[in-house]
């Protein structure tokens, strides 16, 4: 590019793609940046100076809305399974949906809990979010497949298995980006059921009485319940991490960045 083309000051370069390209010297002063991708480019002695940077608005609306519309429909699902199987009993022959719904709670929030919390891009962290990913899948399969199908069990199955295996492949393939919200939310719901299905067994070991068991349970609902709110704050971390200015591999010497505003909700991506 020769240096006429290297001037962007004070334009509008929301979410724009300047990835692997030679911009040595380009000057972004005053410019919007916002949701740009500068990865592998060559940005040797470019002006950022006075730049907005971070995530655009119009992106923070879109990830927003996936998460709310992830959050209700998984809320809906998971409150109504789990109130489903209250009072259940090892005789009953839905005995073995309530264990499974228990589990699948279990490994949907504490995967998406250890995704959390684990290095960044590392392969516990990928492993834990595909297995995150596939239980939830594997929730909403089986109460939204067989609710269609009235109630019917064998189709719930079908579908329970079938959506855990797409949310498996879909996590595996895309690493970053809306995968990550939508498994850190579903993860927080999935939490906020398996905390609520430990201290209903809590208090009905508690009424027997038998404190012991009863005591564990309770404390067990502690952990699930900050573990509810480690996945909350994942799920905003990730809801502001989606589609902001990046420049990871980016050649940044004597790059100038004075002056730039992380404006929108998050910083950059480097």
């Amino acid at each position: 590019m020769d240096s006429s083309h290297l001037n962007f000051t004070n334009q509008n370069l929301q979410n724009r793609s300047f990835k692997g390209l030679n911009l040595n010297g380009a000057n972004f002063s005053g410019a919007d940046i916002r949701g740009c991708d500068f990865s592998n480019a060559q940005l040797k002695d470019a002006n950022f100076t006075e730049a907005k940077i971070g995530q655009s608005p119009r992106v923070f609306v879109f990830v927003q809305t996936i998460a709310c519309i992830v959050a209700i429909i998984t809320f809906k699902a998971v409150s109504e399974m789990s109130f489903g199987v209250l009072g259940r009993t090892p005789e009953e022959s839905a005995w073995s949906y309530s264990v499974a719904l228990f589990v699948s709670l279990g490994i949907a929030g504490l995967c998406a809990s250890f995704s959390g919390i684990t290095k960044q891009n590392s392969i516990f962290q990928r492993l834990t979010t595909i297995i995150s990913g596939a239980a939830s899948g594997a929730l909403l399969g089986f109460y939204y497949g067989g609710s269609t199908q009235g109630n019917n069990p064998q189709i719930a199955v079908i579908s329970a298995v079938v959506a855990s295996l797409v949310m498996a492949f879909v996590c595996f393939k895309f690493k970053t980006g809306f995968i990550t919200v939508v498994v850190a939310v579903a993860g927080c719901i999935a939490n906020y059921g398996f905390a609520f299905l430990l201290s209903s067994l809590a208090f009905a070991f508690l009424s027997i009485p038998n404190i012991l068991l009863g005591s564990i349970l309770i404390c067990l609902t502690l952990i699930a319940t900050v573990l509810t709110m480690l996945c909350l704050l994942q799920a905003v971390k990730e809801i502001t991490s989606v589609g902001v200015t990046s420049f990871k591999g980016a050649n940044l010497s004597n790059a100038k960045f004075d002056g730039s505003v992380c404006n929108g909700y998050n910083g950059c991506n480097g």
